[in-house]
């Protein structure tokens, strides 16, 4: 088991990382959530894989507890699911010394923390993230959100978990494609502050596209330490945190002009590359590196250009860059973009001009 702290001053909590600990949150709960009863989200997918051995485990140590299941999708993180949602769990009388869990990917992890923020102004979470992406990235840090029609995660709130619980074991039920597209999010953390991290990715890739238990869970802790650290550092994203938004501008962008019909890390594998280029671009970083990660997706058989998310999209530069318009990261009018001085070495830049980001999306169309 390995165990990682986050002290915010205000709050500490803990990321618990092993295989097999899903029927052992019962006692978890039991010792410190005495006289709660348990709300678990989840979504129809996970339902079917892990929902009956979470609930077998609560009901075993007496725990009372209630279930509800939203359909798969970047659909459900929307006002009309959440409200629906809401209203079932209010008639199931919830009180504010309940407990919610988000059991499922980062859908289910971003409503359900929403929803605790919100309901009754406030109940206390758990994350038990099940899909690669949500385990190394979405689960941990508290943002919440769910999407409008203007963009994606505009609505939402910073709400900390009491615990995140990571069973490693429950990515061996995931598809190849699905488990690919969370490497994505993996591999940003090496391209912002972490170059030996890159590079110990580049080495161990075989294993971990074989999903090889050590190297996944040595893979998993050092990226929720090093989120977990920038966290500490900067809860509310009023700078440092910004860096985890690395690729993030573009994937968003490319996310709602296919309509969020494709996986989320599909479009940040892509956006990780858009940024690295025009950082290039713009002379701040070299094209040795630009290639070196460029190679590494395509070893970890993720995309590397548009027409590899939809080949018969046709795609327009000033389509995306209208939906860009949208995003939170825009102040006092200025679109700020994640560019790197090489691998390992992200800062934040509000200099970005629309030649250079038409340059760089026409390039890897």
């Amino acid at each position: 088991m390995k165990k990682i702290n986050i002290n915010l001053g205000y709050k500490k909590y803990s990321i618990i990382i092993d295989k097999g600990i899903l029927s052992s949150i019962s006692s978890a709960h039991k010792l410190k959530f005495a006289n709660s009863k348990a709300f678990i989200i989840t979504d129809k997918n996970v339902s079917k894989l892990y929902l009956k051995t979470v609930i077998d485990s609560f009901n075993k140590k007496k725990i009372h507890c209630f279930n509800y299941t939203i359909s798969a999708g970047e659909k459900s993180k929307s006002f009309q699911v959440l409200q629906k949602l809401s209203n079932k769990i209010l008639k199931d009388k919830i009180s504010r010394t309940d407990i919610i869990y988000a059991l499922g990917g980062g859908i289910v992890g971003d409503l359900a923390g929403f929803l605790s923020s919100i309901i009754l102004r406030g109940v206390r979470y758990v994350q038990i993230p099940t899909t690669l992406l949500s385990q190394v990235d979405s689960s941990v840090g508290g943002k919440t959100a769910i999407n409008t029609s203007v963009g994606k995660n505009l609505i939402g709130t910073f709400c900390q978990p009491e615990f995140v619980y990571i069973d490693t074991n429950t990515l061996k039920s995931l598809s190849r494609q699905e488990y690919l597209a969370g490497y994505a999010e993996v591999i940003k953390y090496g391209v912002i502050n972490d170059k030996a991290f890159f590079n110990w990715l580049n080495l161990n890739y075989k294993k971990i596209k074989n999903r090889n238990n050590s190297t996944i869970n040595e893979l998993i802790y050092r990226c929720c330490k090093n989120k977990a650290n920038i966290v500490a550092d900067d809860e509310r994203e009023s700078g440092k945190r910004m860096l985890l938004n690395l690729g993030h501008t573009f994937a968003h962008a490319i996310e709602a002009e296919l309509n969020f019909s494709i996986k989320h890390g599909q479009a940040v594998a892509v956006g990780i590359l858009m940024s690295l280029h025009l950082s290039v671009t713009l002379g701040c970083s070299n094209t040795q590196d630009f290639l070196r990660v460029l190679e590494h997706l395509k070893k970890m058989s993720l995309p590397t250009k548009l027409k590899d998310l939809s080949s018969k999209k046709n795609w327009a530069a000033k389509n995306l860059i209208n939906k860009m318009q949208n995003d939170k990261k825009i102040i006092n009018n200025k679109l700020k973009f994640i560019l790197c001085k090489g691998i390992g070495n992200a800062f934040i830049s509000d200099k970005v001009t629309s030649a250079n980001i038409i340059k760089t999306i026409n390039l890897l169309t």
